[in-house]
């Protein structure tokens, strides 16, 4: 018989293979890493219940910290409520336009919307500012912004907003203030259709923009005045833009004597030509506050705004000042608004040391946009505004 025909008995050649081979047919050192592989995630799985536990047993109750509630402002009155490091991560735009609410002049503000036209604005400089910064190294303009890319973009900010925005100073309040209408002392008398700002205002919007485009700019104080300041603890101007046309940049003895002058008692205040801190800056709203309720003879609220700006910044003269007179400490201003008679008195206004109405000066600046593109020395020496295109 031949073998392939052979049956495999008991003890045939063909059982004997059989039983030499292993059950399985996968080889050994693959098992060996299967093997290798479950041990390794047995250890591991036992080493992370083992901290669970632990972790669980010495801190059985805590639960992952819920996400910081987002505060809602809806007046002047939750800013007050503010820590100093709170404030000082709130907009000034928008700090700016809760202390101008339930005031004549406001009655159809928008906050929101306001604060959507200034980020549109400040959207607006960042590009035209982007595209000219070649000038800082070009010979032809260099010079004008001394060679300085922080005072280009400070004078882009002025530029662009009086040329692009429609951003101006009102010209019916630079020698009659008039304190009845929030819109001349507040940032939405700078929106489309108001009449323009005035040296209280205009330089918050320019601190406004400039924030929003992350620069650091701050609110500064002369006698009866305000302007701007670039700090970033490498370049330090300050910035003159409260007019209808053209910057400047005058240095800090210029505001020793203008527009009023200061004396060595005010400046150790620490109140005058200072960076303004966020209540300081909060306070020189509530100030103006207190200014309209005053002029429009709301005393008790001007008292309460008055009392709370020298709660915030308790040597400021001109706001104690102020609410003395409308606490009754000292004579009402001869030119207040009387509301009993509903009159105000019209011509020339006697001065009175104890007014705590600011006179609000308009530098005597020309209009200086579209001028030749190089750099114009005026006959005070001064700088004008560099022509864009």
């Amino acid at each position: 018989m031949s073998r392939l025909g052979q049956k495999s008995g008991k003890g045939s050649p063909a059982e004997a293979e059989l039983k030499r081979r292993p059950l399985t047919s996968v080889p050994a050192t693959r098992r060996r890493v299967r093997l290798g592989h479950l041990a390794a995630f047995a250890i591991g799985a036992g080493v992370t219940a083992v901290a669970f536990v632990t972790v669980t047993r010495t801190r059985p109750n805590q639960q992952p910290a819920p996400a910081p509630a987002q505060i809602t402002l809806t007046s002047h009155y939750d800013l007050l409520a503010m820590r100093p490091e709170q404030l000082a991560k709130v907009d000034v735009a928008l700090m700016n336009l809760l202390c101008v609410k339930g005031l004549p002049g406001a009655e159809k503000l928008d906050i929101p919307a306001a604060l959507a036209k200034f980020d549109e604005w400040a959207a607006k400089v960042k590009f035209e500012t982007e595209r000219h910064l070649y000038r800082v190294t070009d010979p032809k303009y260099a010079e004008h912004y001394a060679h300085s890319e922080a005072r280009l973009r400070a004078e882009f900010i002025v530029q662009c907003l009086q040329e692009d925005c429609g951003v101006r100073y009102n010209p019916d309040r630079i020698y009659k203030p008039d304190f009845r209408d929030s819109r001349d002392t507040f940032l939405h008398g700078m929106l489309p259709g108001a009449d323009g700002g005035t040296c209280a205002s205009m330089p918050v919007m320019y601190v406004a923009i400039g924030r929003r485009l992350g620069y650091p700019m701050k609110l500064v104080a002369a006698k009866e005045h305000l302007f701007c300041r670039w700090d970033d603890g490498k370049e330090r101007f300050n910035i003159e833009g409260a007019t209808n046309g053209g910057v400047d940049y005058p240095p800090d003895d210029h505001y020793r004597t203008w527009p009023k002058p200061i004396s060595d008692n005010d400046m150790a205040t620490g109140v005058f030509l200072t960076s303004m801190s966020p209540e300081g800056e909060l306070a020189d709203f509530l100030h103006h506050r207190g200014m309209c309720l005053h002029q429009t003879g709301r005393l008790t609220e001007a008292r309460a705004a008055f009392a709370e700006a020298h709660r915030l910044q308790p040597r400021d003269v001109n706001t104690f000042t102020a609410l003395r007179v409308v606490c009754g400490a000292v004579p009402r201003p001869m030119h207040a608004y009387n509301p009993a008679a509903d009159v105000w008195m019209q011509g020339p206004r006697p001065v009175d040391p104890d007014d705590p109405t600011p006179r609000i000066t308009m530098p005597g600046v020309q209009p200086t946009f579209g001028i030749p593109s190089l750099p114009q020395q005026t006959p005070t020496g001064r700088i004008t505004q560099e022509a864009r295109r």
